[in-house]
Formats: C-alpha cells, structure tokens, sequence
C-alpha cells in the first residue's frame, strides 16, 4: 500500500523527502487551528441535518482531509472516486486503501477523448473532434455518484486560496449552499484553510496520505505548486508538471508519450 500513516508521519517529520515537517505537527497544537477544524466539523453536522452527504475524493491532499472531517461525524458516509484513466499509481495505490469508495470511470476517458480530438500529436481521423471535458470528468460521474447513494449533499475539498475564481465563490455563497445547476447541495468546510493548515491536520490526525507528495517533496517541488490530479491536461502544463511526471510514474509518463508524442517537448 503506498501511502503514509500518521504516526510514520509524526516520527519521522524531518526525514529528508517528507512532505509534512515538525511544524506541520506545532501549527496543529495551536488554539486558532483546533478553532478552524472545530468550525469545519460544525459545517458536516449542519450539513447532515439536510440528508445524506457524499465525498467527492480526488487522492489529493484536500480531498483527504475532508473525507476525514466528514467521517469523524459520519463515519459511513460513502467517497467517490472519478477516475479519469490518467491517474499516478500512487493516487490508485490510495484508492485501493480508502473503504466505502465509489470508483467511476470517466467514459469515454481523458486519455481517449485527447487521443480522439489529436492532442499533443496523438494520430487521429477525428482531429477537429470536440469534447465537454468537465461532462465527462466531472459532471456525469457526479450524477452517477449521487444517484448511487441517494446524496442530498456533495462534500467537496475547494479552498478559497487555490484560485481567484475560488475565492470569490467563497465569498458569494459561503461554505454550504444550493446548487442550481445540479440539482444538489455543495458543502466546502476547507474554504478558509492554508496549505499549510491541511499539512498540520495531517499530521496531528495522523491520516494516511497519497505518496506521491513525498516524492514531490524529494524531488524539490515547493508544496504549494503539488498536485496530483489527472496528469494529462492544461494544468500539468501550467504547473510544469511533466517536467516531474517522468520521475515521480515512469510507467504513467511512457504510456502517455506513446500516444502523445508532443508531451515530450515539456521535459
């Protein structure tokens, strides 16, 4: 299983190529941390009271701290998993871990919808063909992951700090709201937290976390810059993210300039 525990965590928090650190585990023990999960928790419980709640899980290190959250007070609530066929091994490696998860492929997938519409010099017949890439990723799964489990509520792990658009989200509709769109509630208890905030409940809760942040860490990637979402997109672009796919998945990377041969240009 490639992921960490808590208490390997706590112990070993100055282990060179540890993504949590000892002040991770300080900045826990402090009176204006335990305020900000005790608000959190206070949000899952209101949000229960509306009918039942899901988790929207990702691997990442927000998904994971609020799939915690919201089993300290729902302890069955079910996660969901939206797997878009270009995952790190070590994101599938923790997924395989995490009970009462929900595994939704994305049909088609990310990998075949690029191929299709000749991304990055993938060989096509179709190269002008258009997808909604958040229908398939995003959207649809969600609705299968709802109706599966009669939700009433998705629990999601946004934070107002990962982005403008994020921020103002936060600030217009609050951490628990009606989403007309989709027909379902949105409940956001990590709206107000830090990256640094999420590391310290890590630490302190001891909660298993996906591996592939250590071996950003090792690899000297600043944390705030980790992600571990789908490797295959604008955003791994943006962030420089092939420039360590190589090294962090061998066997995810070979697999993708296989079709995609132009990803090798951002190494």
């Amino acid at each position: 299983m490639q992921c960490h525990s808590g208490k390997e965590v706590n112990a070993n928090a100055a282990r060179s190529g540890e993504v949590v650190t000892k002040g991770d585990y300080l900045r826990g023990q402090l009176a204006s941390f335990r305020r900000r999960v005790h608000r959190a928790l206070a949000l899952v419980e209101e949000a229960a009271a509306i009918g039942p709640v899901g988790v929207c899980f990702s691997g990442g290190k927000d998904s994971t701290v609020l799939l915690h959250l919201v089993r300290r007070v729902l302890p069955e609530a079910p996660a969901g998993f939206f797997d878009s066929g270009a995952e790190l091994a070590d994101t599938l490696a923790l997924m395989a871990a995490t009970p009462n998860l929900t595994v939704i492929p994305a049909e088609p997938s990310l990998i075949e919808m690029c191929r299709a519409g000749g991304y990055w010099g993938a060989q096509t017949d179709t190269p002008d063909l258009e997808f909604d890439f958040g229908e398939h990723l995003i959207f649809e799964p969600s609705r299968q992951f709802r109706a599966r489990h009669d939700l009433e509520v998705l629990a999601l792990g946004l934070r107002a700090q990962e982005s403008v658009g994020r921020w103002f989200n936060a600030r217009r509709k609050g951490a628990l709201y009606w989403h007309q769109g989709e027909r379902v509630w949105h409940l956001c208890p990590l709206q107000d937290w830090s990256t640094d905030d999420i590391w310290a409940y890590i630490a302190v809760n001891e909660v298993p976390y996906n591996r592939a942040y250590d071996r950003m860490s090792g690899l000297g990637m600043d944390r705030d810059q980790m992600r571990v979402s789908c490797a295959l997109g604008a955003d791994a672009v943006g962030f420089g993210r092939y420039a360590y796919l190589k090294q962090l998945d061998p066997e995810l990377w070979n697999r993708l300039v296989a079709v995609f041969p132009k990803l090798a240009v951002y190494v």
